[in-house]
């Protein structure tokens, strides 16, 4: 009983004597972890000494830094007139460039104005050389043809004998309802057909496939030119004209004068105008045919007249190119 007693009595000593230990240690731990905070609070606050210290030094450096870019009077008047110099120099650059392209300018323009100067003493020789005897120089046809101009028969104007197709380039034989004619003295008549515009200070050209199975007449008149009772054969009258007549083309001069031309194919017909000029041409081969000289004082129209016979045909007589 007492040998328990003891042991109880040891157990307890030495229990409370582990507590005493304990509680010595965590005094110790309590007492490190104060001196190492106080510690790190004494780096930290040397550190922002430090860092507001640099910060100093930096706010000095960039003062002495504004204060030494500080430019003088002196250096603003240098600087300015170098600007201006610089502004100077450009501007007389750029002027010299703009005087450079005007020159350039002027000198193709010098050559232009002499290209066409050279070209209007080539062509002022065309009119002449366009009415001249036998075949028409290329170049002096090209600039013939260069003045085609469109034209229309007006049907309204066409004989009864005659009809216009739609488009008004061809002239044909009308059909005839009424028995056939007697083939008498009169049985062949002329018939007519003129253009619907007229023609009024121009230079035109035209161009024609004549029949080559009847006798056709072909050229210009004015416009107050009367068939009925003015001759087609006299240019006094105010109509300038050719033919056909047994394959050779005769001229309406008043004489009907024979020429030893053939009757062609593709007729060309040429009007100047300002020149008084009407001029026929066998267009395929550029033979000249004939030329009427005269002074124009009123519009002009196209006229066409054929000889139509017995038989009915469906040839055109007439068509324009």
């Amino acid at each position: 009983m007492q040998g328990s007693c003891s042991d109880l009595n040891r157990a307890a000593k030495e229990e409370k004597g582990g507590n005493q230990q304990d509680d010595e240690i965590s005094l110790d731990d309590y007492d490190f972890t104060t001196a190492r905070v106080q510690k790190t609070e004494g780096k930290s606050s040397g550190g922002n000494q430090q860092d507001d210290k640099i910060s100093l030094d930096d706010s000095d450096f960039t003062t002495a830094q504004v204060q030494k870019t500080e430019v003088s009077p002196a250096d603003l008047v240098t600087l300015r007139r170098r600007t201006l110099k610089v502004a100077v120099t450009l501007s007389a650059l750029l002027i010299l460039a703009l005087l450079g392209g005007i020159v350039i300018t002027a000198h193709r323009l010098m050559d232009v104005l002499d290209q066409l100067n050279a070209v209007s003493d080539v062509t002022k020789d065309f009119p002449s050389l366009s009415r001249k005897e036998g075949i028409v120089p290329p170049e002096v046809w090209c600039w013939i043809v260069t003045a085609k101009a469109a034209l229309t028969l007006n049907p309204q104007s066409a004989h009864e004998l005659l009809s216009v197709s739609s488009d008004g380039k061809r002239l044909y034989q009308a059909s005839s309802s009424s028995p056939p004619r007697v083939n008498t003295n009169e049985t062949y008549l002329w018939c007519t057909c003129v253009a619907s515009k007229n023609l009024l200070n121009t230079r035109s050209y035209f161009e024609f496939e004549m029949t080559q199975s009847e006798q056709w007449a072909l050229g210009l008149r004015t416009e107050s030119f009367n068939a009925d009772t003015t001759p087609d054969t006299n240019p006094e009258g105010g109509i300038w004209t050719i033919r056909s007549a047994k394959g050779k083309i005769i001229i309406n001069d008043g004489k009907a004068t024979p020429t030893p031309y053939a009757s062609p194919a593709k007729l060309g017909l040429y009007l100047d105008y300002a020149r008084g000029q009407v001029s026929f041409y066998d267009s395929v081969t550029r033979l000249h045919l004939h030329t009427f000289l005269t002074s124009f004082k009123e519009k002009l129209r196209f006229y066409g007249a054929i000889r139509v016979g017995i038989e009915e045909t469906q040839e055109a007589f007439i068509s324009i190119v």
